[in-house]
């Protein structure tokens, strides 16, 4: 009994095949189309003249023993010359068909996923169940549906030539078309079996090609050569891949081992059928029951039937075997964001006016159960710079993707301006912030190029990113730089420079200057720049901010007094809030840390540090 909703899926899929096969290259799709199936009627057209040819040949030296109209002998010749001349150009024409629509395909998907993997919300990249699904998807596209308008074409000219085929096997003898569809039978149960039993691997064995990649990458990126060398890890990350791609080698031609076996009786079933079936015919020609021609059609349609048999079969397969990874495909590309901007979205205040609040917010991550903030209440008003405090993993990035909405939290609300944020375009609601996270990117571009991703809608040649190199404090060392602005930062491509933790923290800072947005956020933003750098940086912030709101976390004293308002987070929750005077004041848990700090700063010996190596600025803990 036929499995309805298997079936359904299957229509479903095939409709969204077409519909990407249509929206990508609607006329290719009929050009392709139309160029397969002249390639199959010019196959068969060849060998029905062949078979004409034979018989005038046989039935004139049949009557008298010589060739008497020689003239209807050479007129066969000359259209069987001009038909393999139109077959092989139709063949041509059809693969280069096949490889342009192919390849517009393939930049097709590419779009498409990109375009998804830029959609969908953050929570998405934290799931292991994401990157499966991306790794399916990827394996799946976007050659796999390139490699569909190849076995498409494959599968309409196989039918085609195969129906054809048996049309003139009928002719001779209908008794040899069952024979023929028996050996078929044969190798497209064994081939749609096999094909079953390697997706369902492959689709388990998703994560361990991820970890194997990351193995891989371990062993010959340059962000850990410096720890496999000093520590010794090579080899044993090398023992650790070369077992993993033993496992995953060593249970594919397993399989592969039983599919062989399987063929091969399938082959020699069909190599029977054939044996059979010739000894049949040859034995009527014989007899006179059956001309020459006819035996020289029937070993021609035979085993030009058993390639078209055989492309068929292997159509048929790789078509399931595209059905099932292309439901990978579709599949990714049909998740959809949670945070989406609301029909009627509301317009963002311009200026911006008191600034961003958070109302008892609290949040816990998909996949966690303790919450990673409770009843959060936050301010940060416009205009003014508000600090964040607190050990590692007392929730300060997490603060920052809900306030840039990254996320949305669980309870609460926060308001902007005193309007649930929820009701604004989030991608309108975010290019509100300009931000430096602690694991900012480097990318492999320009200087300049690194600056303005900071806004890339405005113009390569904004004399503002100059100016924003200056307010990161950037514009020295790149001066030094070959090409200055122009300077490649990478390693990758030919006349690039890598710079220092310090050097790309400027740089990153630069590009968080850029853009001209009302707030501002820093996330550890001198963590690897030196002293001087930072207190150049913070000695005039609120100039460079130019009048902007600002969030700073960090762990050192000389980033934090300065701030109008600091928030001491502890385990999720708002400990303490005050300007520095007022939190001294208050003699908590903020002041305590101060303290330490400022007397490991000002009597190092005492704590048991060399005064020689005691940095000009304390650090917070954690």
């Amino acid at each position: 009994m036929i499995n309805r909703t298997k079936l359904r899926d299957a229509m479903t899929m095939w409709r969204k095949l077409y519909e990407l096969l249509r929206f990508s290259s609607r006329r290719m799709t009929l050009i392709v189309s139309g160029l397969s199936l002249i390639e199959a009627f010019t196959g068969v057209f060849l060998l029905y003249l062949i078979k004409l040819l034979v018989d005038v040949v046989s039935e004139q030296l049949g009557d008298g023993g010589t060739l008497a109209d020689t003239g209807v002998i050479f007129l066969y010749l000359g259209l069987i010359g001009l038909m393999m001349v139109f077959t092989v150009a139709a063949q041509r024409l059809g693969e280069y068909a096949r490889q342009r629509q192919g390849m517009e395909v393939a930049d097709y998907v590419n779009r498409e996923i990109h375009a998804r993997a830029i959609k969908v919300d953050l929570a998405f990249y934290e799931s292991p169940a994401y990157y499966d699904s991306l790794q399916r998807a990827r394996a799946a596209g976007p050659q796999r549906p390139a490699q569909v308008v190849s076995t498409l074409a494959q599968f309409l000219r196989s039918i085609v030539f195969l129906v054809s085929v048996l049309v003139l096997m009928a002719m001779l003898d209908w008794r040899l078309v069952p024979m023929l569809l028996l050996s078929m039978g044969i190798a497209v149960v064994v081939r749609m079996f096999f094909t079953r039993k390697l997706f369902e691997w492959q689709h388990r064995r998703a994560q361990m090609e991820r970890r194997a990649a990351y193995l891989d990458w371990l062993l010959t990126s340059d962000h850990h050569a410096k720890e496999l060398r000093i520590s010794q890890l090579g080899a044993a990350l090398r023992e650790r891949f070369s077992a993993l791609r033993l496992q995953i080698r060593g249970e594919q031609l397993g399989i592969e081992k039983r599919k062989m076996r399987a063929e091969i009786l399938a082959a020699g079933a069909a190599a029977l059928v054939f044996f059979g079936a010739t000894t049949w015919l040859v034995l009527r020609v014989i007899s006179g029951d059956a001309g020459f021609g006819d035996l020289v059609l029937f070993l021609l349609l035979f085993k030009r039937a058993e390639m078209s048999g055989r492309d068929f079969v292997q159509a048929l397969s790789q078509m399931y075997d595209h059905q099932l990874f292309l439901s990978q495909l579709f599949g990714f590309l049909t998740v959809e964001p949670t945070l989406t901007a609301p029909a009627t979205p509301r317009a963002l205040p311009s200026p911006v006016q008191t600034g961003i609040r958070f109302e008892r917010v609290s949040f816990t991550y998909p996949a966690n159960q303790a919450p990673a903030l409770e009843e959060i209440d936050f301010e940060l008003p416009a205009g003014k710079i508000t600090a964040i405090v607190g050990e590692n993993g007392s929730g300060k990035t997490s603060l920052v993707k809900l306030l840039t909405r990254l996320y949305d939290p669980s309870a609460g609300r926060i308001t902007l301006d005193g309007v649930d944020i929820r009701e604004f375009d989030p991608d309108a609601y975010r290019a509100l912030f300009s931000v430096i996270f602690q694991d900012y990117a480097r990318y492999a571009e320009t200087v300049a190029e690194n600056i303005r991703f900071g806004d890339v809608t405005r113009d390569p040649g904004d004399p503002r990113i100059a100016q924003a190199a200056a307010l990161g404090g950037a514009t020295d060392f790149i001066a030094g730089l070959p090409q200055g602005m122009e300077t490649p930062l990478t390693r990758l491509f030919d006349n690039g420079r890598e710079l220092s933790l310090g050097q790309w923290q400027r740089v990153a800072l630069s590009r968080a200057f850029f853009p001209q947005s009302p707030f501002i956020i820093m996330d550890e933003p001198t963590s690897a720049v030196d002293p001087r750098a930072e207190a150049e940086l913070f000695d005039n912030f609120r100039e460079r901010l130019e009048g902007r709101g600002a969030l700073v976390i960090s762990h050192r004293l000389s980033t934090i007094r300065m701030a109008d308002r600091i928030y001491m987070l502890g385990h999720g929750r708002v400990l303490e809030a005050g300007s520095h005077d007022e939190l001294v004041r208050l003699g908590g848990r903020y002041a305590q840390l101060f303290e330490r700090q400022a007397r490991s700063f000002l009597n190092p010996s005492e704590d048991g540090v060399d005064p020689a190596s005691s940095p000009p600025a304390p650090v917070w803990p954690g």
